[in-house]
């Protein structure tokens, strides 16, 4: 019963702090204030250069068309609030979204943190609400952030909507030797209806996620584990290493038991397979005496498809509509729509790929300008994304961005069937 790794980590914690000596350094003078409010409020405009040949422009087209090009529109406000007394602290983070890219409008309100948390020492936490998780060490992907929310990885500010959890940390420092210190992270997270975890299972369903970290000889350390009734069981290890104060070293490798994919062929056959897969990743970061940084990822993701079944996705898609413009057949354009979504519920379906960007911190002496340029590749078929991009902070709290996308590859390859040629990109956030 998975129940019991929360319960022992609960009493393991509550023996480790019973008997501490507390010592009371407080300057009055120097007391945090209680409460803390802010916000981060953004509006972002995208426009989108269409792609009509490709098989995802043409299927999207035939629940409305929206020419060779349109116009979207975001507008964002996300309220933060926390209080802090002792032991206790609460936070809230609720997240306000517009939406308008011409064929649609509509708003949003979620909430993407609320919680309470007990800390009756430095090395003992009880979380007990909806928090953000991020696990893993890799930049651009996560394959062993199993309960991580997907991010983008040349917006990696951005506030991402937390698990609805009950969770426990555990901190315990060793000073001297190879074992610097080790931490437990133990969290149970339910599926309630359609507002708690309802992609990680069915109502009542309750699944359960344990880290274990160790700083072992200047090398951070996490093994993983993750599973419940409706999750295939995960384990996965993480590291992350300095060689040298520049450069940096990073890598996850995740195995999972038993995971359904569904594959299509060109006809629209479609069947479906079981595996467990073995995901990695291997990456590193550099800065030189010039404020350059690389990051550079390799990313291998065992369950993906390979090149010969993504063209033949792509053949299913441009057949489906060409069937419906000769006779109106909306059955295999439901089952291309379906199936497409399924290949695409990770942001990137095939097996391996690699990505690299490179910024330069204020270049020629232009103060708060970075520019950078991000390169996504498909290494099995060829294809790749391309963005150059910039980020300007006038102010402390205000940011400038822009971004333009360029997917390049033939017809048939991963990023050649993007339904933009080209989406150039800009927004402004800023904080208080």
């Amino acid at each position: 019963m998975p129940a019991w790794i929360l319960i022992a980590v609960l009493v393991f914690g509550a023996v480790g702090t019973g008997g501490a000596e507390t010592y009371d350094f407080t300057i009055p003078e120097a007391e945090p204030k209680h409460y803390e409010i802010g916000a981060r409020i953004e509006t972002r405009y995208l426009f989108h250069q269409y792609d009509t040949d490709s098989g995802k422009y043409r299927l999207d087209a035939l629940r409305g068309d929206p020419g060779n090009e349109a116009h979207e529109w975001h507008g964002i406000v996300e309220p933060m609030m926390s209080y802090r007394r002792g032991m206790f602290k609460a936070a809230l983070i609720t997240h306000h979204a517009y939406i308008d890219d011409g064929l649609r409008s509509e708003t949003s309100d979620d909430v993407y943190e609320g919680y309470v948390s007990l800390s009756p020492t430095a090395r003992f936490t009880l979380d007990l609400g909806k928090r953000s998780v991020l696990w893993g060490k890799g930049y651009a992907w996560n394959p062993a952030g199993f309960v991580n929310r997907p991010r983008d990885p040349d917006d990696a500010t951005q506030n991402l909507e937390g698990r609805v959890l009950a969770g426990v940390d555990l901190i315990h420092s060793f000073g001297a030797g190879p074992l610097t210190n080790l931490g437990i992270t133990a969290l149970a997270l339910p599926v309630i209806d359609d507002w708690a975890n309802p992609e990680m299972g069915t109502d009542g369903d309750i699944n359960y996620a344990v880290k274990l970290y160790l700083l072992w000889q200047d090398t951070d350390i996490d093994f993983i584990w993750f599973d419940g009734p409706g999750q295939p069981l995960s384990l996965g290890v993480d590291f992350s290493k300095n060689l040298a104060e520049n450069i940096e070293v990073h890598g996850e490798m995740a195995w999972r038991r038993d995971v359904t994919r569904t594959v299509v062929d060109s006809r629209g056959r479609i069947r479906t397979e079981r595996d467990d897969p073995l995901d990695w990743l291997l990456g590193l970061r550099y800065l030189n005496a010039l404020d350059t940084t690389f990051i550079l990822e390799y990313y291998h993701r065992g369950s993906g498809y390979h090149r010969g079944e993504l063209e033949d996705l792509f053949a299913f898609q441009d057949a489906a509509v060409d069937r419906w413009q000769a006779s109106g057949d909306g059955a295999a354009v439901a089952r291309a729509q379906q199936v497409t979504r399924a290949y695409f519920s990770q942001r990137n379906p095939g097996r391996d790929y690699g990505y690299l960007k490179i910024s330069q911190k204020e270049p020629f002496d232009l103060l708060y300008l970075t520019p950078w340029v991000a390169l996504m590749a498909s290494l099995q078929d060829g294809s790749f994304n391309l963005q150059p991009g910039l980020t300007w902070t006038p102010l402390t709290n205000l940011e400038l961005n822009f971004r333009v996308a360029v997917p390049v590859g033939p017809a048939g390859t991963e990023f050649g069937e993007k339904p933009d040629a080209v989406r150039p990109e800009v927004w402004v956030r800023y904080y208080f």
